[in-house]
């Protein structure tokens, strides 16, 4: 036997006799035994008495070492069932006592139990041999004599381990199993159901840790081998503090988004409007010459230059200008007794010369309209229910189409020459082709609005907006409406115009629509709106107004005013009843010009242009009257 003291620990070598083992286990049979050990250990030391702190056992007991955890050397491996408390005062003691006759100085090992340690490297998943047992038992025991340094357990190792009834460990079998309650609370089994059945009343059992009410039928057996808490608290303010970041980050990324995207539109807009101001500053450099060139044309106004006796008796209603041919075509009411009804005559416009009267219907004619490429092709629409083609240079009727109800417009259509359309009194739009006499080619209906067609006006072709394909214009009482052919079908576009209405017309040079209309509740002047029509979607139009003309508080007849163009500007020229006038607007600068002085009502009214000169026409129910531009 021989020992080394290094470090404060004492190296006990031992042989495996010495020590019987069984695996990991240390056998002890009795204090004697151990004291056998000690001796040896140490020449000179004596044990106290034994049953000093230590009870005889006669069996044999078995105390399992665990691999690298230091066992007292001095403690006696065979506790009872009610172990002693170790007093580590009392041995010192004893120990003194049994050393004071010795000589030799008190060895250290005296002051600390001793631990025993085995180094075990062997599988525990495997019985060891019986020989392997005593190679095992070969092993160093080390004597740890640190007093400085106590063992102490970590509590907060413990405090997720620790029945809080008891305060004691709990266990995976036996009594004080591991268990829970209904709320997630651990406890020992046998702790909770002691607190369950004796502890609380039966009416006021609850858990002891959260005061939740909890019956015995709550307790739930916990299958673990251990059980450990973590804490998650930061992980779990961590994890909220993402969240919130990642929402934040969601918000800032759509609010940028949207802010892109508001940028784009402004950035649009900005160039849109950017285009539109280059546009008002080119208008109005051109406006600007235009007023020059009134401003030193303002001599020039409209005079009377002839008066022609239509009939005397009156009926004269509408007219209509030929400028191949240089005439006038003004419908009028037969005074003969042998030739009774309504025809068209003719005003040679160089000499204002009148032809003869030819009779085409037998009722008043409501409107006529000359073809656009067939030059000496008349068509007139009238209340007896028909619409005739005149030849008025050979003064031959070419043909009549039968209507369903009485007609009250007419006009050509602006996409194909060979198209002609006819407004009725119940508010449909006959359509008839010249190629097929039979009759009829298609009707459009207007649901919601049975009120007569007032007016219709021809629309070309324009590429540069509004009716691209060409067409035609309506105006009923109530509503006003554009349509344009599509797939040989036309498609009716609303224009939200505000009514009633007494006539359209449409001027190709300016590409500008003029729609005139009663006074009304809202509006109580006559109106005469200048506007462009424009693509809006599939059910309606886009009507940009250019101005409104207010023509006095009184319209009773059905008046149709015109376009008047000018070398240099276009002009509006109306009747207005309250002041039994004729005022002229300048589209140009949107204000009234001249003002002519009407001597008799005017019915309708039509310019044009010969031998270098401007004139404006106008027909009351006796006389037609024209006015000349210098």
């Amino acid at each position: 036997m021989e020992y080394n003291e290094v470090e404060g620990q004492v190296e006990l070598v031992e042989a495996v006799e010495r020590v019987p083992t069984i695996g990991n286990e240390v056998v002890i049979d009795n204090n004697q035994q151990w004291q056998q050990v000690q001796a040896e250990a140490d020449p000179g030391f004596q044990y106290a008495d034994p049953g000093l702190n230590f009870p005889e056992q006669n069996d044999q007991e078995v105390q399992e070492i665990p691999a690298n955890n230091p066992v007292p050397v001095n403690e006696p491996p065979n506790v009872p069932e009610e172990p002693v408390p170790w007093n580590p005062n009392q041995l010192d003691h004893n120990f003194a006592q049994q050393q004071e006759p010795v000589e030799a100085e008190p060895v250290p090992v005296a002051l600390e139990p001793p631990v025993v340690v085995i180094d075990d490297d062997s599988d525990d998943t495997q019985d060891p041999e019986p020989d392997e047992e005593i190679e095992m038992a070969k092993k160093k025991l080390k004597l740890d004599i640190k007093v400085d340094k106590p063992v102490e357990e970590d509590e907060d190792n413990d405090a997720g381990r620790l029945c809080p009834i008891c305060m004691d460990f709990w266990s995976n079998s036996g009594d004080h199993r591991l268990c829970s309650l209904r709320c997630g609370h651990l406890f020992g089994y046998s702790c909770v159901h002691r607190w369950l059945t004796v502890a609380c009343t039966s009416g006021n059992r609850r858990c002891p840790q959260c005061n939740k009410k909890a019956t015995q039928k709550d307790i739930r057996v916990i299958y673990a081998t251990s059980v450990s808490v973590i804490d998650t608290v930061e992980i779990d303010m961590l994890k909220k503090q993402l969240l919130e970041v990642n929402a934040e980050k969601s918000r800032v990324e759509l609010e940028l988004s949207n802010s892109q995207l508001r940028i784009r539109s402004y950035q649009d807009q900005i160039g849109n409007l950017q285009k539109r101001i280059a546009d008002l500053e080119r208008q109005k450099s051109d406006m600007s010459m235009r007023i020059n060139e009134s401003v030193s044309s303002a001599a020039k106004k409209f005079h009377l230059d002839n008066t022609v006796d239509i009939c005397k008796e009156g009926g004269c209603r509408v007219l209509a200008y030929n400028p191949w041919y240089g005439c006038l075509a003004v419908s009028q009411q037969s005074r003969s007794a042998l030739f009774t009804g309504y025809g068209v005559k003719k005003v040679l416009t160089d000499k204002f010369q009148t032809m003869p009267l030819f009779m085409l219907h037998t009722q008043q004619i409501r409107d006529i309209a000359f073809h656009p490429v067939q030059q000496s092709l008349l068509l007139s629409i009238s209340f007896d229910r028909t619409a005739k083609l005149m030849d008025i240079q050979n003064n031959v009727t070419v043909h009549g189409y039968p209507i369903d109800s009485q007609g009250w417009s007419c006009c050509w259509s602006g996409d194909n020459p060979n198209i002609f359309h006819a407004g009725t009194q119940k508010g449909s739009i006959v359509q008839f082709d010249i190629r097929q006499t039979s009759g009829a080619v298609d009707t459009i209906e207007s649901p919601g609005d049975r009120s007569p067609v007032v007016s219709l006006a021809s629309v070309p072709p324009n590429s540069s907006g509004g009716l691209i394909r060409g067409g035609f214009l309506a105006t009923r009482l109530n509503t006003c409406y554009a349509y344009e052919p599509w797939n040989n079908v036309y498609v009716p576009k609303q224009l939200f115009l505000e009514g009633p209405f007494l006539s359209i017309r449409y001027d190709e040079k300016n590409h500008h629509a003029l729609v005139s209309s009663r006074p009304n509740s809202r509006q109580p002047q006559s109106r005469h709106l200048v506007l462009s029509v424009e693509a809006g979607n599939d059910n309606s139009a886009v009507c940009n107004v250019v101005h409104t003309f207010l023509a006095g508080n009184s319209q009773k007849l059905m008046s149709r005013p015109c376009h008047v163009n000018l070398q240099d500007d276009t002009l509006v020229a109306a009747n207005q009843e309250n002041t039994k006038s004729i005022p002229l607007w300048s589209i140009g600068t949107g204000k009234q010009v001249h003002q002519i002085q009407a001597h008799d009502p005017a019915l309708d009214m039509v310019s044009f242009a010969t031998n270098d000169k401007i004139f404006l026409a106008t027909l009351s129910e006796k006389k037609l009257r024209l006015y000349n531009y210098d």
